[in-house]
């Protein structure tokens, strides 16, 4: 009789599952990375009014983010000339001239230079080109559009210009004249001596100042009423900006916000 072939005996073992979790924690994020996902945008479109849109009904409703009363006031600055403009127009623009004060290393010069775009000044005496650093302060003075002649206005001991009732910078001033010291709010004065004030080139600064208080009293319960945006060309000076953003501050407008002008 053969023999019968017994299978031989196999312990159970338990089946090591690491290589295949190790699989599954490298390819599962692979998968998820490398998959398409829809994205659904939903966009909210309000057709003009009494335009034939509606069927079966007319609008008859404004929607509600038309009847806002929203200012969108801007300064726009350029290399000469600033420009306000908001959601009913522009203001005349205002132009200027701008003049660096440099005081040397040397401490050997502190005198103001009329800027040139681009270009650094000399120093007057040695030849020298000064550098950024010796620059102390940046002066923007207001001039005539056609003349480029500077403009003058009185001003206070304390640096204050002065305007007339209608926020225009006055020139001169006789006893017993009604004036406005640019303070926020303007301080009335009844003038007494005229030789208490003094004639400067009006700053661009003061008048941007005067021109934005004048806005703000006018629109001050406008929804974005405290808002601005300083439009600003690339060669503007950001330390030009700087002061500006103080003018707007100093005139109620403290959310400033700041943008580049496209070439």
């Amino acid at each position: 009789m053969a023999n019968k072939l017994k299978a031989p005996d196999v312990e159970p073992t338990d089946v090591d599952l690491k290589v295949f979790m190790n699989l599954m924690v490298v390819l599962i994020p692979m998968l998820i990375v490398s998959a398409e996902f829809a994205s659904v945008a939903i966009i909210d479109i309000k057709l003009p009014e009494q335009r034939g849109s509606q069927t079966k009904s007319a609008v008859t409703e404004q929607p509600q983010e038309e009847k806002a009363e929203k200012l969108l006031l801007t300064a726009i600055i350029t290399d000469s000339v600033v420009t306000l403009g908001a959601k009913g127009g522009f203001m005349p623009s205002l132009f200027y001239q701008e003049f660096h004060r440099y005081i040397t290393r040397e401490k050997d010069l502190d005198t103001l230079l009329e800027y040139t775009p681009g270009k650094m000044p000399n120093h007057p005496r040695t030849g020298r080109e000064l550098t950024v650093h010796e620059r102390f302060e940046i002066y923007l003075y207001t001039v005539e559009p056609e003349t480029r002649n500077i403009i003058r206005s009185l001003y206070t001991k304390f640096g204050e210009m002065l305007t007339d009732a209608d926020g225009i910078p006055v020139r001169e001033v006789k006893a017993g004249d009604t004036v406005f010291a640019l303070t926020n709010p303007r301080r009335r004065m009844i003038v007494t001596n005229p030789g208490d004030f003094e004639s400067k080139p009006l700053s661009a600064y003061d008048e941007l100042k005067n021109r934005l208080m004048k806005i703000k009293e006018r629109y001050r319960e406008a929804e974005d009423g405290e808002d601005i945006i300083i439009a600003a060309e690339n060669e503007v000076i950001y330390d030009k900006i700087v002061q500006i953003m103080d003018a707007a501050r100093n005139a109620e407008f403290p959310n400033i916000s700041i943008a580049k002008l496209r070439g």
